[in-house]
């Protein structure tokens, strides 16, 4: 087989652990929900749980990956306050329509995407452009109040803001480097830990089944993100039964 036009095959999640995963995430959302006597949000781009002030929660739980977004070209043409995102767009014109076409040539389209991927890198590691992304990925441009994570039995509250000021602060982007004989360079953007060397989020395209064909991710790891929020936002207070309040947001999410 020749080596230069064999791709490396990744085993994606199943639907049934796909199905698993967010039903783990609805059940945390009600966990914090019944505890701070809020309600879960049914719709809404990060809307997950609303507080007795009307604030809201984005929540994540234990899983080892977060997807913070999977979109679809259509997605990207109709959310018109995600700035930047013609350049994901670019990335997604990498590929043809049909899945097929796509299958019959990866090399080809996979070398298209090594130049838009890099012109994403550059993109947000200009001036505000990261903090920016963040700011929509996690906050959908200001509609989250706080980032609420799970941890075993305890929820870490954080103001969302300071969660992603802290993220920007502490990372660094590149493109993905090749490490296996049929894989390429810059097929996705790497979010790096600042003197650390390691990577705690990537943006990669999901063209693994007919599916999910022509989608562009955003995750990020929960151990090592929730390990960088802990020590940069270290200041704790403890309200209600088993919520720890991080940093700015102990002044602002009040027990009622």
């Amino acid at each position: 087989m020749d080596q230069k036009n064999t791709i490396i095959k990744r085993r994606a999640m199943t639907s049934e652990n796909a199905r698993m995963v967010r039903q783990r995430g609805h059940d945390a959302e009600k966990e914090f929900a019944c505890i701070i006597g809020g309600k879960t949000h049914g719709s809404g781009k990060k809307k997950d749980v609303i507080d007795k002030r009307g604030d809201i929660h984005s929540v994540k739980s234990g899983e080892k990956k977060w997807q913070i977004f999977l979109y679809g070209y259509n997605r990207l043409m109709t959310d018109i306050d995600f700035q930047g995102s013609n350049f994901l767009r670019d990335c997604l014109n990498c590929f043809p329509s049909s899945r097929d076409k796509y299958l019959l040539n990866k090399i080809k389209f996979k070398e298209l995407l090594t130049i838009a991927m890099k012109n994403l890198s550059k993109y947000l590691n200009k001036g505000q452009n990261k903090i920016i992304f963040f700011k929509k990925a996690f906050l959908n441009n200001g509609e989250v109040d706080y980032l609420t994570i799970k941890e075993n039995h305890q929820f870490h509250v954080f103001d969302g803001y300071e969660a992603i000021e802290a993220l920007d602060n502490s990372t660094t982007i590149s493109n993905s480097k090749a490490k296996r004989i049929g894989q390429m360079d810059a097929q996705k953007v790497i979010f790096i830990l600042i003197n650390k060397g390691v990577t705690i989020g990537e943006i990669e395209l999901r063209n693994d089944s007919d599916v999910h064909y022509r989608e562009i991710k955003f995750w990020m790891s929960r151990e090592k993100t929730l390990n960088l929020l802990k020590n940069k936002i270290n200041k704790i207070k403890i309200k209600y039964n088993n919520v720890l309040v991080h940093g700015r947001a102990i002044s602002k999410f009040q027990e009622l």
